[in-house]
């Protein structure tokens, strides 16, 4: 609202610049006519990485991967008009331009309708500081490798992934926020810029390549996923790449930043990410006219969520926060949180009760929203200032946490599709069977999810203890999760084809306890043996064949 006044009473003083005032449009095109780009040639608007995801997945390139035709952009642009950005899988650019210079625009046969989308705001100036820190500040260690953010990966099983060897390795993820301050010099994410994993940012505000300042909102929200000081915290994928890029105009809130968000994801699917974290939303709007009804959150209307589902189809697994109106009078998901493709993340406390501040599903059109859950209440996050981390709370935090546990099952299984990911994740959670519209499927289990996605495990006991692979050839590996002391004895005992014992194992192990236990077998004669495994009273019987 205080925008809104200073702006009416400027326009009152210097009436002149009302007359000459900058306004922001959408103009869409008809076509891609004549465009020096083809479906043939990906490698002249897609990096080797993006067009290696397509085909990993196998999804070709389409008509809407094409950039729009340049020829167009120079037109408009001899017109007077300022092209901000712009966006191909919509054909269309956003603009400055005087009302005059859009009708002028609106005559060119190639322009399908202009959209105003914001009032010009004088961005201020870019007046960067030198950054400092003190090289020789420590910080103190806690017993726990995790420090203070162990709580918020265990209750994901994430811990688990990380101790076999998926932390991330290899995958790439966006994140897309209102800004990333410091995030060049924090402590936290040394190793990060040491290994040379964090990309150059890009900044679609100012449209340039520097992204590290003007919210810490974003430094936070990336230090759950990639922060790597032992002992204090650890993200839920340490060994992952990223890129920052920012799209969200801090200080207002108009429809021009969804078409930010368009070109920030345009541009993370052209760099060839992995996955994609946005903890932003949009509902309402400084000018109410703009404002969005809860029917149409329905994956179809807004732009950003008709963007969020084409990077999916694209093979991006895009990951939002679901929203912070669960206390409000909207209290529903916001966009593109309610796109059908899009993993949708609710918040919830330490102890994996609903905050009340999560906003709830369904989407308008009955899909489950959020998808799951993670730590929303109180999550930790790092400072941007020094070797320390504070207390921050939203579904902001919670839906990057997902989106690192994400990139590091995903690295467990290239040979699958983000849609795979997707769903393991949403099965293996909490509320698989019944699903509500505060935790949707609930709280995932990573250790679970990655049971269930792989082809050379057998369960054995329900879902708790688990074999790999049957068809041996130089290593039998056993698996499994102890809980609540109910699994602390476990006996192994390997029988050949005429019931000869040729390995045996006893031990006893403490509860919550990941265990695995590799038993080579290179030496072992072809043919078919028999694995008996003791879990306290319970038996379980598995043939297997070495070959």
């Amino acid at each position: 609202m205080r925008y809104i006044i200073l702006t009416l009473c400027l326009l009152c003083a210097t009436p002149a610049f009302a007359q000459k005032k900058l306004d922001k449009y959408r103009v869409e095109f008809t076509d891609k006519n004549d465009s020096p780009y083809s479906v043939l040639k990906p490698q002249e608007f897609l990096s080797p990485r993006a067009i290696e995801r397509r085909k990993r997945q196998g999804i070709g390139i389409e008509e809407n991967d094409l950039p729009v035709n340049p020829q167009y952009l120079n037109e408009i642009r001899a017109r007077g008009a300022t092209v901000l950005n712009v966006s191909k899988w919509f054909n269309s650019a956003t603009v400055w331009a005087e009302r005059d210079t859009i009708a002028k625009i609106e005559a060119l046969p190639f322009v399908k309708q202009t959209t105003p989308i914001g009032k010009y705001r004088r961005l201020k100036s870019k007046k960067r500081k030198p950054k400092t820190r003190d090289p020789g500040k420590e910080y103190t260690r806690e017993e726990e490798p995790y420090g203070y953010g162990a709580m918020q990966i265990g209750m994901l099983n994430g811990h688990l992934l990380h101790y076999m060897g998926y932390a991330g390795d290899g995958m790439l993820v966006a994140v897309l926020d209102g800004g990333f301050t410091n995030v060049d010099i924090m402590p936290f994410f040394d190793t990060l810029r040491a290994d040379g994993r964090l990309l150059e940012s890009r900044d679609f505000v100012y449209n340039d390549n520097y992204a590290y300042e003007a919210s810490q909102h974003g430094s936070q929200v990336l230090s759950t996923m990639a922060a790597n000081l032992p002992g204090l915290m650890i993200g839920t994928a340490p060994d992952a790449s990223y890129v920052c890029i920012r799209t969200e105009e801090v200080g207002s809130e108009l429809v021009v930043e969804e078409d930010n968000w368009v070109a920030g994801i345009e541009y993370a699917d052209s760099l060839g990410v992995d996955v994609s974290n946005t903890s932003l939303g949009y509902t309402t709007f400084d000018i109410k006219k703009m404002n969005y009804t809860y029917e149409d959150m329905d994956g179809e209307t807004a732009l950003a969520s008709r963007a969020a589902d084409i990077a999916a189809s694209k093979g991006i697994l895009v990951v939002n926060s679901a929203g912070n109106s669960g206390n409000d009078a909207w209290q529903y998901i916001g966009v593109p949180a309610d796109g059908d493709s899009v993993m949708a993340v609710g918040g919830v406390d330490r102890f994996g009760k609903y905050a009340s501040f999560s906003s709830i599903g369904p989407s308008a059109d009955g899909d489950i929203k959020p998808n799951v859950s993670a730590v929303g209440f109180q999550t930790v996050v790092a400072s941007i200032y020094d070797y320390d981390i504070g207390g921050a709370s939203g579904t902001s935090f919670a839906s990057p946490i997902m989106a690192g546990m994400a990139a590091a099952l995903w690295q467990a299984f290239p040979e699958k599709n983000n849609m795979d990911i997707f769903r393991a994740i949403e099965q293996s959670a909490s509320q698989a069977d019944a699903p509500d519209t505060e935790l949707g499927y609930g709280i995932p289990d990573f250790f679970k999810a990655y049971m269930m996605l792989s082809d050379r495990i057998t369960p054995l006991g329900g879902e708790q203890i688990f074999i790999r692979p049957q068809a041996l050839k130089d290593e039998l590996t056993f698996m499994f999760l102890t809980e609540n002391n109910n699994f602390n004895d476990i006996k192994i005992d390997i029988y050949n084809i005429f019931n000869k014992n040729i390995f045996s194992i006893q031990k006893t192990y403490l509860a919550n306890t990941l265990v695995e236990e590799n038993v080579p077998v290179h030496d072992w004669q072809s043919g078919m043996y028999r694995a008996v495994v003791r879990v306290n009273d319970v038996v379980y019987r598995v043939g297997l064949m070495k070959e």
